[in-house]
């Protein structure tokens, strides 16, 4: 079931929950994604709704995907196929990854693989050590893009 992002808030600071996943969409165009467990279909789907959310409702023109994989399961078949079938927006200006095993890291890269073969202008992903070190990839990202867009 996809949330409906302005009243599912579960918790504090505006946490949503798909399967054993939580996320929350931040005000600077941050989908801040805590794996916990498997990732199904359904749960890629809500997360890509969360996506198109914060473009579309919010107006962000540079939306990043912060996500940490610590807790990250297994990727089933559908939740791989969804995430390199569904059309890369133009808003998506990378995907940064942290607290992830090498596993899990490899994982990843094979989707994030599937998904540049099946469209050629995907954004970088990048895999960094801690949530503040992923952090600071988006504002050196955002600082560089804003830049290119205003020469």
């Amino acid at each position: 079931m996809r949330p409906d992002l302005p009243t599912n808030d579960f918790g504090s600071e505006g946490w949503y929950r798909t399967g054993g996943h939580t996320y929350r969409c931040e005000d600077a165009g941050i989908l801040f994604i805590r794996t916990g467990g498997d990732l199904a279909e359904d749960h890629v789907a809500a997360l890509f709704d969360a996506f198109a959310w914060l473009c579309d409702e919010r107006g962000h023109s540079h939306v990043f995907w912060l996500i940490d994989i610590g807790r990250l399961g297994a990727v089933l078949p559908g939740a791989r196929t969804r995430a390199a079938t569904t059309p890369v927006r133009p808003e998506n200006k990378g995907m940064v990854l942290f607290n992830g095993s090498f596993r899990q890291r490899v994982v990843v890269k094979l989707v994030d693989k599937a998904t540049s073969l099946l469209q050629p202008n995907t954004p970088p992903l990048v895999f960094s050590s801690t949530e503040a070190e992923a952090r600071a990839w988006i504002d050196e990202r955002r600082r560089v893009l804003t830049m290119r867009e205003s020469q």
